[in-house]
């Protein structure tokens, strides 16, 4: 069949789903093109011409993120929120317009919302959960007559129902096709500030209670072997511009021996690669380990600390204490690597004074690469134990505000506190805040 795969993202980042299950659809025997909205232009014209020119039978439409919210100092809170559920509704009718193929809706933003998504579109079909193995399985059902909606990870909407078939993870990933970012326009990728991006494994043993991972992935690791990862690293870097990879994985430091691995392997290879991570998790950061990433080709990494209070860190259950925010500070301090900082204010039990602990110990840090700053946690799905909290709490009423964007804030924290912690905060040299907007009041 030909398949496109359309990444409708677009806030910046690495078209890492796509690219993974456009390579396993051509694996499969699939004519296999890409269409990026970030990159491609005018959606008007560029989707149509390329939907006549390729003339699908199927398009797989990748779904990243529900809502956007940028930094925008014109805007309320200095942040510009996106309710970009329009701009995915306009994708569907240019296809509908344009091509008769089907469609078929996929990637993380649908995992949360798949009835949803498919009632607000008028679409039957989706498939939740990792799309390598289930995508080519439900061309096949079709191709072969039998029935797509018994796929692992199937979601159907039919005469008013739902009918979705649980997911069924990637166990093996030696196997699997190396993603295909030769399909994409990775040139353009530097000038939107995206690096290819690769992960390293599957599954979260951590509790966050604000995340869905550990749960939609399983608590248990699935771990891709040093040398399936310095393959996929060489056959990005033999389409790329320039040498950098972005390892995009929930906590790349854990299991500590795996990315030690991974580093020894890049390192001994000399393969000239500059690799980041937006997620270091301040847990067995050492002197010794920040060398190896150093050795390694470590250009930039991100301290994903989220609070440095003892309490806050205990009622997120993030698995460490404010001690190891300070030992990981402290080597990654001592080391050469450029580091950033990231927290996030209001989840469960934030107050004034916890927040004042997590600034109190950042403050005893030049940190080079500047701290982000989070405001609101995004309630999405049963995947995350706090919107449970935030229903008994009163805070989710209407099960609709999750589709909406619904966005819990610390009752403890107040609108007048935050209207003169914001700007205390952007005041401060190297830092960024963002402010997830609410759709319910705050006060």
């Amino acid at each position: 069949m030909k398949v496109l795969i359309v990444s409708s993202s677009t806030p910046p980042a690495a078209p890492i789903g796509p690219a993974y299950v456009a390579g396993a659809l051509r694996a499969a025997g699939h004519t296999v093109a890409v269409y990026e909205n970030l990159l491609s232009g005018d959606l008007a014209h560029a989707l149509p011409e390329e939907l006549l020119s390729f003339r699908p039978d199927v398009v797989g439409l990748s779904i990243r993120v529900v809502h956007e919210d940028a930094l925008d100092p014109s805007a309320p809170w200095g942040t510009r929120h996106r309710d970009l559920r329009p701009d995915v509704r306009q994708m569907v009718d240019i296809v509908r317009r344009n091509s008769r193929a089907l469609i078929v809706l996929g990637g993380p933003g649908f995992n949360y919302y798949a009835a949803d998504w498919l009632e607000y579109l008028d679409l039957e079909y989706g498939i939740r959960g990792e799309g390598e193995e289930a995508f080519p399985l439900f061309l096949q059902r079709m191709a072969e007559g039998g029935d797509p909606a018994s796929v692992p990870g199937c979601v159907r909407r039919s005469g008013g129902r739902i009918v979705s078939v649980p997911p069924r993870r990637v166990e093996d990933w030696e196997r699997a096709a190396l993603p295909a970012y030769e399909l994409f326009d990775l040139a353009g990728f530097p000038d939107h500030h995206i690096d290819p991006a690769i992960f390293t494994k599957r599954g979260c043993a951590f509790l966050c209670t604000f995340c869905p991972y550990g749960k939609l992935e399983g608590r248990g690791y699935r771990l891709k072997s040093p040398s399936r990862v310095l393959a996929e690293i060489r056959h990005i870097l033999r389409h790329a511009r320039n040498n950098r990879i972005l390892f995009c994985d929930n906590s790349f430091n854990v299991p500590r021996r795996h990315a030690e691995a991974i580093c020894r392997v890049l390192r001994d290879e000399r393969l000239n690669v500059a690799w980041g991570t937006g997620d270091l998790k301040p847990l067995g950061v050492s002197d010794d380990f920040c060398r190896l990433m150093e050795e390694s080709g470590c250009v930039y990494v991100n301290l994903a600390v989220e609070s440095a209070s003892d309490s806050m860190l205990k009622s997120m259950r993030r698995g460490y204490s404010a001690r190891h925010v300070r030992e990981s500070l402290d080597a990654l301090s001592r080391s050469k690597l450029p580091f950033g900082v990231s927290i996030m204010i209001g989840a469960p039990g934030e107050s004034p004074q916890t927040v004042a602990e997590t600034l109190k110990v950042l403050d005893g840090y030049a940190i080079p690469c500047g701290v982000w700053v989070t405001v609101g946690v995004y309630l999405w799905t049963d995947y995350q134990d706090v919107v449970g909290d935030a229903r008994r709490s009163g805070f989710l009423q209407d099960e609709g505000q999750l589709f909406s964007g619904a966005v819990f804030l610390s009752p403890d924290i107040s609108k007048q506190y935050l209207e003169e912690l914001i700007p205390m905060l952007r005041a401060r040299p190297g830092y960024k805040v963002q402010v997830n907007q609410p759709i319910i009041n705050w006060n």
